[in-house]
Protein backbone atom coordinates (compact mmCIF):
# COMPACT_ATOMS: atom_id res chain seq x y z
CA UNK A 1 0.00 0.00 0.00
CA UNK A 2 1.03 3.55 -0.46
CA UNK A 3 2.37 6.15 1.84
CA UNK A 4 -0.52 8.47 3.05
CA UNK A 5 1.31 11.30 1.31
CA UNK A 6 1.16 9.30 -2.21
CA UNK A 7 -2.25 8.04 -1.76
CA UNK A 8 -4.63 8.79 -4.62
CA UNK A 9 -8.17 9.29 -3.93
CA UNK A 10 -8.76 6.28 -5.93
CA UNK A 11 -6.35 3.99 -3.92
CA UNK A 12 -7.54 1.61 -1.12
CA UNK A 13 -7.96 2.93 2.04
CA UNK A 14 -6.94 1.94 4.70
CA UNK A 15 -9.61 -0.67 6.57
CA UNK A 16 -11.18 -0.79 3.32
CA UNK A 17 -12.28 -4.55 2.52
CA UNK A 18 -11.37 -6.14 -0.60
CA UNK A 19 -14.73 -7.04 -1.63
CA UNK A 20 -15.87 -3.25 -0.87
CA UNK A 21 -12.72 -2.11 -2.77
CA UNK A 22 -13.48 -3.86 -5.86
CA UNK A 23 -16.61 -3.17 -5.79
CA UNK A 24 -15.67 0.68 -5.77
CA UNK A 25 -13.10 -0.07 -8.44
CA UNK A 26 -16.60 -1.22 -10.80
CA UNK A 27 -18.15 1.67 -9.39
CA UNK A 28 -15.23 3.97 -10.38
CA UNK A 29 -14.94 2.31 -13.93
CA UNK A 30 -18.40 2.92 -14.44
CA UNK A 31 -17.92 6.33 -15.85
CA UNK A 32 -19.54 9.94 -15.15
CA UNK A 33 -23.40 8.28 -15.33
CA UNK A 34 -22.24 5.04 -12.80
CA UNK A 35 -24.56 4.34 -10.09
CA UNK A 36 -24.98 1.82 -7.33
CA UNK A 37 -27.59 0.07 -8.54
CA UNK A 38 -25.85 -0.74 -11.62
CA UNK A 39 -23.21 -3.09 -8.99
CA UNK A 40 -25.68 -4.90 -7.51
CA UNK A 41 -25.70 -8.55 -7.59
CA UNK A 42 -27.60 -10.45 -5.25
CA UNK A 43 -26.05 -13.77 -6.42
CA UNK A 44 -23.12 -12.32 -5.48
CA UNK A 45 -24.05 -11.05 -1.95
CA UNK A 46 -23.98 -7.37 -3.10
CA UNK A 47 -27.00 -5.75 -2.38
CA UNK A 48 -27.94 -2.47 -2.07
CA UNK A 49 -28.00 -1.54 0.96
CA UNK A 50 -24.46 -2.93 1.34
CA UNK A 51 -22.99 -0.95 -1.73
CA UNK A 52 -24.90 2.34 -0.05
CA UNK A 53 -23.27 1.72 3.22
CA UNK A 54 -19.70 1.02 1.76
CA UNK A 55 -19.86 3.93 -0.77
CA UNK A 56 -21.27 6.19 2.32
CA UNK A 57 -18.48 5.30 4.54
CA UNK A 58 -15.82 4.97 1.88
CA UNK A 59 -16.70 8.31 -0.18
CA UNK A 60 -17.23 6.52 -3.20
CA UNK A 61 -18.53 9.53 -4.97
CA UNK A 62 -15.68 11.90 -4.52
CA UNK A 63 -13.08 9.28 -4.97
CA UNK A 64 -14.65 8.63 -8.11
CA UNK A 65 -15.01 12.08 -9.35
CA UNK A 66 -11.19 12.59 -8.53
CA UNK A 67 -10.54 9.17 -10.85
CA UNK A 68 -12.91 11.40 -13.58
CA UNK A 69 -10.60 14.81 -13.05
CA UNK A 70 -7.51 12.91 -13.05
CA UNK A 71 -8.50 10.94 -16.14
CA UNK A 72 -9.94 14.37 -17.94
CA UNK A 73 -6.24 15.93 -17.17
CA UNK A 74 -4.51 13.11 -18.72
CA UNK A 75 -6.48 13.22 -21.96
CA UNK A 76 -5.65 16.72 -21.81
CA UNK A 77 -2.43 16.14 -21.88
CA UNK A 78 -2.57 13.86 -24.45
CA UNK A 79 -4.56 15.79 -26.70
CA UNK A 80 -1.80 19.33 -26.14
CA UNK A 81 1.23 16.80 -27.21
CA UNK A 82 -0.98 16.33 -30.25
CA UNK A 83 -1.89 19.40 -31.07
CA UNK A 84 1.88 20.54 -30.76
CA UNK A 85 3.22 17.32 -32.52
CA UNK A 86 0.74 18.79 -35.70
CA UNK A 87 1.83 22.10 -35.49
CA UNK A 88 5.19 21.42 -35.79
CA UNK A 89 4.04 19.36 -39.09
CA UNK A 90 2.19 22.05 -40.33
CA UNK A 91 5.33 24.27 -39.83
CA UNK A 92 7.34 22.28 -41.91
CA UNK A 93 5.05 21.67 -44.23
CA UNK A 94 4.44 25.30 -44.75
CA UNK A 95 8.21 26.15 -45.09
CA UNK A 96 8.49 22.99 -47.64
CA UNK A 97 5.67 24.83 -49.80
CA UNK A 98 7.05 28.56 -49.60
CA UNK A 99 10.44 27.05 -50.71
CA UNK A 100 9.55 25.15 -53.28
CA UNK A 101 6.58 28.13 -54.71
CA UNK A 102 9.76 30.62 -54.39
CA UNK A 103 11.98 28.30 -56.50
CA UNK A 104 9.34 28.00 -59.08
CA UNK A 105 8.70 31.84 -59.00
CA UNK A 106 12.45 32.34 -59.63
CA UNK A 107 12.22 30.46 -62.96
CA UNK A 108 8.90 31.63 -64.37
CA UNK A 109 10.00 34.84 -66.68
CA UNK A 110 7.78 38.35 -64.88
CA UNK A 111 7.02 38.43 -69.12
CA UNK A 112 5.30 35.48 -68.93
CA UNK A 113 3.01 35.89 -65.96
CA UNK A 114 -0.79 37.20 -67.03
CA UNK A 115 -1.42 40.45 -65.24
CA UNK A 116 -4.58 38.76 -63.41
CA UNK A 117 -1.40 36.74 -62.07
CA UNK A 118 0.59 39.58 -61.23
CA UNK A 119 -1.95 41.44 -59.51
CA UNK A 120 -3.02 38.21 -57.32
CA UNK A 121 0.87 37.84 -56.70
CA UNK A 122 1.30 41.64 -55.54
CA UNK A 123 -1.80 41.28 -53.34
CA UNK A 124 -0.67 38.01 -52.13
CA UNK A 125 2.71 38.39 -50.89
CA UNK A 126 1.72 42.13 -49.75
CA UNK A 127 -0.85 40.56 -47.49
CA UNK A 128 1.90 38.04 -46.17
CA UNK A 129 4.47 40.68 -45.77
CA UNK A 130 1.53 42.88 -43.78
CA UNK A 131 0.55 40.20 -41.37
CA UNK A 132 4.12 38.83 -40.63
CA UNK A 133 4.96 42.59 -39.39
CA UNK A 134 1.96 43.13 -37.48
CA UNK A 135 1.95 39.63 -36.10
CA UNK A 136 5.63 40.20 -34.98
CA UNK A 137 5.38 43.80 -34.13
CA UNK A 138 2.28 42.44 -31.28
CA UNK A 139 4.09 39.81 -30.05
CA UNK A 140 7.25 41.68 -29.38
CA UNK A 141 4.76 44.44 -27.20
CA UNK A 142 3.31 41.00 -25.31
CA UNK A 143 0.24 42.07 -27.22
CA UNK A 144 -2.13 39.37 -28.15
CA UNK A 145 -2.20 39.26 -31.63
CA UNK A 146 -6.28 39.35 -33.55
CA UNK A 147 -7.21 36.13 -35.22
CA UNK A 148 -5.46 35.34 -38.35
CA UNK A 149 -7.12 33.38 -40.85
CA UNK A 150 -5.85 29.64 -40.68
CA UNK A 151 -3.47 30.08 -44.30
CA UNK A 152 -4.35 26.53 -45.34
CA UNK A 153 -8.28 27.61 -45.37
CA UNK A 154 -7.40 30.36 -46.99
CA UNK A 155 -4.93 28.56 -49.99
CA UNK A 156 -7.29 26.07 -50.54
CA UNK A 157 -10.18 28.71 -50.84
CA UNK A 158 -8.34 30.60 -53.59
CA UNK A 159 -7.78 27.15 -55.48
CA UNK A 160 -11.46 26.37 -55.81
CA UNK A 161 -12.17 30.26 -56.66
CA UNK A 162 -13.53 31.43 -53.89
CA UNK A 163 -13.17 34.91 -52.90
CA UNK A 164 -11.73 35.65 -49.27
CA UNK A 165 -13.21 37.37 -46.23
Amino acid sequence: MNDDDSRTPWDRRPGESTRAYESFRRFRDLGPLRSLDQLVDEDAGIRHGTLREWSRRLDWKDRAAAWDDEAHRLEDLSRLEELRAMHGRHQRAGRLAMGKALAALQNVDAADIPPYAAARLLELGARLERDTLVVSVESLQGVAPAPIEDPWEAIARELDGVPGT
